[in-house]
């Protein structure tokens, strides 16, 4: 099989591991899992094991997907710091890493620095920038003026393989910002007519824009499964955020009512994709048809069933979206 990353673009499935990692033998099968049948491994921010280092120790065991960080928060890390740990995680898996950013909660900015960000926008920018120019081996943005060494990555890295770096965009105005600077724009819990309707215009529809990137919860119905259960637990914490409750207002979806009755908006609307696998495959493949470039699977049964059942769904889903795929691959120039 060939290398995933090194597939044509479009038609990709990545997966998602949505938890914060107490030993990082808890990532190793959805790793393996990644390695053998899809394009990508991502992972989020951690809190309680880093992420890059999670991340590295999985290498360091030979198991060697291509991987994607993301969202990285912005607040817990300087842009030279960020571009050091993209590079070296680039370096270690010998494979061209996707970083993508974010810039956090007003809440989670003022714990970190103190105040919160005058301008979101601006300070995604300006982060932004200062991450790529300096992986591509130019200093940060600020120091272009009386730019030294020491405001560079070593250049004897120079060769190792590239690292593409991103946004989150929940709203136009991120991706307003993403179609001007970044590689990679990266879409979360967002239906698949908001994302056609409202962010992919504003993006290029990832021609001439940054690559589209779209994480998408999934759950495979069995008998017996509790699908709401699911839902309400992989999807609860960012319901509570503000960020979150406006863009899914923005694409019609109303928050009210019960747990159960969220639920099953957030199924009614495409939020949470439920079905067989190749139901689940079919809808993935209406994401790549509007010009998504890879689909991110996150399994919402890992809280509520564990990762014996998260991998079971992943394994099939992963292998019809393969089959899914072949057009695609074959139509690719």
């Amino acid at each position: 099989m060939a290398d995933p990353a090194d597939r044509p673009r479009g038609g990709r499935v990545g997966v998602y591991y949505p938890l914060q990692p107490r030993a990082p033998r808890q990532l190793a099968p959805f790793a393996r899992l990644a390695a053998q049948q899809a394009n990508r491994l991502w992972m989020g921010q951690s809190l309680t094991l880093d992420t890059h280092q999670t991340l590295a120790y999985l290498l360091g065991q030979g198991i060697s997907p291509a991987l994607g960080v993301g969202l990285s928060l912005m607040p817990l890390a300087h842009p030279y710091q960020a571009a050091v740990a993209a590079r070296s995680l680039a370096a270690l898996s010998g494979k061209p890493l996707t970083a993508v950013f974010g810039t956090g909660t007003p809440a989670f900015q003022r714990a970190l620095n103190g105040v919160p960000y005058d301008s979101p926008l601006k300070a995604a920018r300006e982060y932004l920038t200062t991450v790529s120019r300096l992986l591509k081996g130019a200093p940060g943005e600020e120091r272009e003026a009386d730019a030294t060494a020491a405001t560079r990555l070593d250049p004897s890295l120079a060769d190792v393989p590239a690292v593409e770096t991103g946004l989150g965009v929940l709203r136009s105005g991120m991706a307003r910002l993403a179609a001007e600077h970044a590689d990679v724009a990266l879409t979360w819990m967002t239906p698949l007519s908001y994302v056609r309707d409202t962010l992919l215009p504003v993006l290029g529809g990832g021609e001439p824009g940054p690559r589209v990137v779209s994480v998408v919860h999934v759950v495979v119905r069995r008998p017996g499964r509790d699908v709401a259960r699911a839902v309400r637990l992989a999807t609860g914490s960012h319901l509570s955020s503000p960020h979150y409750q406006g863009a899914l207002a923005a694409a019609g979806l109303s928050l009210t009512g019960n747990d159960q009755d969220i639920a099953r908006k957030l199924v009614d609307h495409g939020v949470v994709l439920v079905g067989t696998a190749d139901e689940i495959a079919s809808n993935v493949g209406k994401y790549w048809a509007v010009g998504i470039d890879e689909v991110v699977l996150n399994p919402c049964v890992l809280v509520a069933e564990g990762p014996a059942e998260a991998l079971r769904d992943l394994l099939e889903i992963t292998a019809a979206c393969r089959v899914a795929a072949e057009p695609r691959m074959e139509e690719t120039p």
